[in-house]
């Protein structure tokens, strides 16, 4: 089959595809979006910093919530209308957000948009594989590189409306007072990055509109490619729960750190002893998010060569000398903070797929197993910067020491999940479950 035989031949499931890597884009664009323009929020709102970093767990805590929601509704309401409302009410929310004048009102908006962020990821999943079935692997592998394209543009996109950092004679960070006295909230041009984002992921809505209504029309689809294949499994629960609870404190770890990084990472390297200016923070989260996007297929390639537990000594190595470059000196060289975040990014990016798949080769992972992962995995989002920005309030440096503790407890985790099931399972049980592209295994 040539190309254009295929197009015509999968034409509604690649229309269909495309909409989904659009909000994709667009979450990923989302989860990025605050960490990049935090310091002109803050001249927007006119309140401390320590307050202002509150915005940024916002977004994670309605993500958990609509990750719950969508569990409940998942079996239960049309994919296409769930996907419309989520689009569009995210879409809304995240474009109106900047553009308030009050903490609070800005925050609301900020926890509502994640509720619907978090029913549009688990739902964009779902669909994609319902839509692609057995053919869904290398489609989903695509639709998450297009949620790190999204976090890898939207601090070059937010970088054009940021206003330029004031200098100072000795070059020393200036206090919130002196900023507010430099700036007006009506200065503020950051808004208008939200609102590209949110007229990106609007777009998207009414292709699923559209759908709705038209696979409403058509309720001739073949109902038997849509039923679950049910799959029992033979090992004992309490294995299961076990493998899957660590994997669940990987998720955690993981989500946790890229929500550091592209959420306080900007601000941290302002506000520390590295004076960096905010133009140069968000170019430092773009080549973040460019290795961990890129790396993904670097690691592809080097499996047809090399035996997946070496290539990922390596990756483990990466993320520990990472944390030693890191912890304490990132606050003070600009050198270390460059190389420690590179290091991070390509060494972090396949950890939490390959913990992922490890589970499969055990064991069936459901839907809800996996769904329970994921929101275990979210309120990482929450607690972690939650924490640090306690701890950053008392001195900057502990961003290092932070980021270093917690991608070291990743790894170490990582590590260990392999041998823990290679012991707890007798080799009768070890079958190859592999449905990864079934799930977002390849977001983190």
């Amino acid at each position: 089959m040539n190309f254009i035989e295929y197009l015509k031949l999968y034409r509604i499931q690649l229309i269909k595809t495309a909409f989904c890597f659009i909000t994709f884009m667009s979450l990923g664009g989302c989860s990025t979006l605050l960490g990049s323009s935090l310091l002109d929020i803050q001249i927007r709102v006119r309140e401390p910093f320590d307050k202002v970093t509150g915005l940024v767990p916002s977004r994670a805590i309605g993500y958990m919530f609509g990750g719950v929601i969508a569990g409940l509704v998942e079996a239960k309401l049309d994919a296409n209308l769930v996907l419309f409302f989520a689009n569009s009410t995210a879409a809304i929310l995240i474009g109106l957000a900047p553009w308030f004048y009050s903490y609070w009102s800005i925050y609301t908006c900020f926890l509502l948009s994640g509720v619907s962020q978090g029913v549009l990821d688990i739902f964009v999943n779902t669909y994609s594989f319902n839509v692609w079935g057995s053919k869904a692997a290398n489609y989903i592998q695509i639709l998450h590189s297009s949620y790190g394209i999204g976090c890898l543009l939207t601090p070059l996109l937010t970088k054009a409306f940021l206003l330029t950092e004031p200098v100072t004679m000795d070059n020393e960070t200036l206090t919130d007072d002196e900023i507010f006295a430099t700036y007006s909230p009506e200065d503020v041009q950051v808004q208008y990055a939200f609102l590209i984002i949110a007229v990106v992921l609007l777009s998207s809505s009414f292709g699923f509109l559209l759908f709705h209504f038209r696979d409403k029309a058509a309720k001739k689809a073949d109902s038997a490619s849509n039923k679950e294949v049910v799959i029992h499994n033979d090992s004992a629960r309490w294995k299961r729960y076990l493998c899957i609870g660590v994997v669940a404190f990987i998720a955690n770890c993981s989500f946790g750190l890229q929500t550091l990084v592209g959420s306080l990472g900007p601000a941290f390297v302002v506000k520390s002893g590295l004076h960096m200016s905010k133009s140069e923070g968000a170019t430092l989260v773009t080549v973040f998010w460019a290795v961990f996007t890129f790396y993904r297929y670097v690691h592809i390639g080097l499996l047809n060569y090399f035996k997946e537990r070496y290539v990922m000594i390596c990756a483990y190595l990466c993320v520990i000398v990472s944390a030693f470059v890191m912890a304490p000196h990132a606050a003070t060289y600009r050198v270390c903070i460059w190389v420690g975040l590179i290091l991070l990014g390509g060494g972090y990016s396949p950890t939490f797929t390959v913990s992922l798949s490890t589970l499969q080769k055990y064991f069936f992972l459901s839907n809800r197993n996996a769904s329970c992962i994921f929101i275990i995995g979210v309120t990482g989002e929450s607690i972690h910067p939650w924490i640090l920005t306690q701890l950053m309030v008392k001195n900057q440096v502990y961003f290092t020491y932070y980021l270093g503790i917690l991608s070291s407890m990743q790894v170490a985790t990582c590590f260990i999940l392999p041998i823990i099931c290679e012991k707890i399972f007798k080799p009768e049980e070890k079958r190859d479950y592999s449905r990864t592209g079934s799930i977002r295994s390849y977001t983190r």
